[in-house]
């Protein structure tokens, strides 16, 4: 099994969807891993032996703190271990289990555990929130490939999968969207029917190749057995899911009570504003402190237009998907996939500002640290330019670097009520 999960594909998800997926989720005790298998694990937060409410409750919380506000796995152990230790949650104990009363000596929290517990939640989160992400987008981008992490730790069956092209609406992906075992690392990307043949690439279908076997949930207990969906590629390799992931997380939270509707994250009222740092009011900086205004580009009549006009802004194309910018604080990633969400609106035809980007992540105004409902906290980048148009850029601070959320385009006005927050950087 790989030792190292590599999250850094969740930095191409507005985190908000990975909150609202975790947030769905009731809490729910258990004593094995195995009373809680599949679907299951969509609709409820578990950990296997943490028996008391308190105890699950404290690390669902923590797991929350995760997603939200993007904390390592460093600062998820530190934070949680000293409170777990407290109660009592440590080590290898004897625990009764409350639903045979049978006593057993058990392994309790440790490093090991917390770091499995981290990674699997919010690879399992990300991973929901990008399969809602994806079908919201599949008329643009109809086409998902396979993507496996090619190194020693890859187990076969993933390899075997690593590149094969489906239908957004194969069945394939009911059983084998990612993560699909313990540990996994792989992701899915999307591909439109004009990258798909620039690439080469031919569409698989899954009709025919897909079976059901009965296997043991675990070598431990071999009598219990779960449903697997197994798929015979082209070439006859059989692959399967671990067993008790074979299902599709976010197709089940799609369709799972409470799970109605996109939550709406709105700056928390009540932070600091300019005036308390001091700064000027934007209407009175003159020209002469401002960047020198790029030309406007033309508007896309529908996404797939707006989108290539928008990557060749931010320095893009069909063989450079993806760039870093260094911003006087941070890095930022840049990426194709990232650009999709702010041209969604074609009233606004944001990328018609697109060459405004990178002069504002590169030479801000200021920089502010600006918390949001729900917990999360975004960086907002002040673009000022000579001229009428000046920019706000919103940027998604993550553990594994930082993503372009979203922008737009403000007058001095405006953009005054948008420098909330702590201020980060500020140019003078």
């Amino acid at each position: 099994m790989p030792q190292k999960i590599d999250l850094s594909y969740a930095i191409g998800l507005p985190p908000e969807k990975a909150v609202e997926y975790f947030r769905g989720k009731e809490l729910a005790i258990t004593f094995d891993w195995q009373e809680m298998v599949g679907e299951a694990h969509a609709k409820a937060f578990t950990v296997a032996k943490a028996v008391k409410l308190d105890v699950l409750e404290d690390i669902h919380g923590m797991v929350q703190k995760s997603i939200t506000q993007g904390i390592t796995l460093q600062q998820f152990r530190e934070e949680l271990t000293p409170r777990l230790q407290a109660k009592g949650w440590w080590g290898k104990k004897e625990i009764l289990n409350p639903a045979t009363g049978e006593v057993r000596n058990a392994q309790l929290g440790s490093p090991r555990r917390l770091k499995t517990i981290y990674e699997t939640n919010l690879s399992v989160a990300y991973s929901a929130a990008r399969y809602k992400d994806f079908t919201a987008n599949a008329d643009e981008r109809p086409y998902w490939q396979y993507v496996a992490v090619r190194d020693a730790a890859t187990r076969p069956t993933h390899a075997a999968l690593n590149g094969m092209v489906f239908r957004h609406d194969d069945p394939f992906w009911d059983s084998f969207w990612p993560p699909i075992d313990w540990g996994c690392r792989c992701r899915v990307r999307a591909l439109s029917k004009y990258r798909l043949d620039a690439k080469g690439l031919s569409v698989e279908n899954s009709e025919g190749g897909l079976s059901t076997a009965e296997v043991p949930l675990s070598k431990a207990d071999p009598d219990v057995k779960v449903p697997v969906t197994t798929y015979t590629t082209p070439t006859g390799e059989k692959v399967t899911p671990g067993p008790g992931w074979s299902y599709n997380q976010g197709k089940t939270w799609s369709v799972r009570e409470g799970a109605k509707g996109e939550a709406n994250f709105a700056a928390v009222p009540g932070q600091k504003t300019w005036k308390d740092y001091s700064r000027p009011d934007i209407r009175d900086v003159p020209q002469e402190r401002r960047v020198k205004a790029p030309e406007l580009l033309p508007e896309g009549k529908t996404k797939a237009a707006a989108l290539p006009i928008l990557m060749k802004a931010v320095g893009l194309d069909d063989r450079v998907t993806s760039r870093i910018v260094k911003t006087p604080i941070e890095e930022v990633a840049l990426r194709e996939e990232l650009l999709v969400h702010p041209i969604v609106d074609r009233q606004q035809a944001r990328e018609r500002y697109g060459n405004f980007i990178v002069p504002t992540l590169v030479d801000p105004f200021e920089i502010y640290l600006t918390e949001y409902e729900g917990g999360i906290f975004r960086t907002r980048y002040i673009g000022l330019f000579t001229g009428k148009t000046d920019l706000l850029l919103v940027v998604d601070q993550r553990k594994d670097g930082s993503l372009l959320w979203n922008f737009m385009q403000r007058d001095d006005k405006a953009l005054n009520k948008s420098r909330v927050g702590k201020l980060l950087y500020e140019k003078e």
